[in-house]
């Protein structure tokens, strides 16, 4: 992490400590690759939220506005959520795919044909199962955070678009572009994830790989919010 992060320093000792207990846990469960970049997304996240404060707690307020109980306590919350997602958000990828399958199905977890057998994304759709199974972790908003990240969705959070782009910005990735990219996520988080996504779907199309059947619809909805996401 990042200590000179605003974000990171906003915390209280408890939120630290889990954080590093976190990381301590996944260093001797993850391969040093996968750590690497769990790492690397935590730390662009904050460096995300940091640079995005405003629109965090404009989103925080309006939440806290409809149940009447904003306190500077909710906007510390999400960072630390956001936090949270990012050192997760890749925790299913320690299992490999049949494993993940089969869980999923053991379970009960809503996926579709096309959902379970595709390697690049079912992590992301069994990862909050995970997490909730062995750490314990009951939150919606990481669960929604973790399990968008690999194909995005509709009504995408700020805190959702920044873990989506830490994914693919954090200092680990290498690839045509990607530095383009972390400067625009400085300057626009919405153009940038709209940029991103696009990278990301010219990424899978020049594969031959199939599309997530909701691409289509989630593009639509990154250009122009729900009323274009038919």
């Amino acid at each position: 992490m990042n200590y000179t992060s605003s974000i990171y320093n906003c915390l209280d000792s408890e939120q630290k400590s889990y954080i590093e207990s976190l990381k301590e846990i996944l260093e001797k469960k993850m391969p040093a690759d996968l750590f690497a970049h769990s790492c690397g997304t935590m730390d662009f996240s904050a460096r995300l939220a940091d640079r995005y404060y405003d629109l965090l707690r404009q989103e925080v307020c309006a939440e806290s506005k409809v149940r009447k109980d904003f306190t500077s306590h909710s906007l510390r919350m999400r960072f630390y959520k956001l936090l949270v997602a990012g050192m997760l958000h890749d925790y299913a990828k320690i299992y490999d795919d049949g494993t993940l399958a089969a869980i999923a199905k053991q379970h009960g977890t809503a996926l579709s044909d096309f959902e379970i057998s595709c390697r690049p994304i079912i992590h992301g759709y069994i990862g909050p199962f995970l997490i909730q199974r062995d750490f314990g972790i009951y939150d919606s908003d990481i669960e929604n955070s973790i399990r968008s990240h690999t194909t995005g969705s509709l009504r995408m959070g700020v805190a959702d678009r920044i873990l989506y782009i830490a994914d693919k910005l954090e200092p680990t990735r290498d690839y045509r572009g990607v530095r383009k990219l972390r400067k625009l996520s400085m300057k626009s988080l919405d153009l940038c994830l709209l940029e991103v996504y696009k990278s990301n779907i010219i990424y899978v199309i020049m594969r031959n790989h199939a599309l997530h059947p909701d691409t289509s619809k989630i593009w639509n909805y990154i250009c122009g919010g729900l009323k274009n996401a038919i």
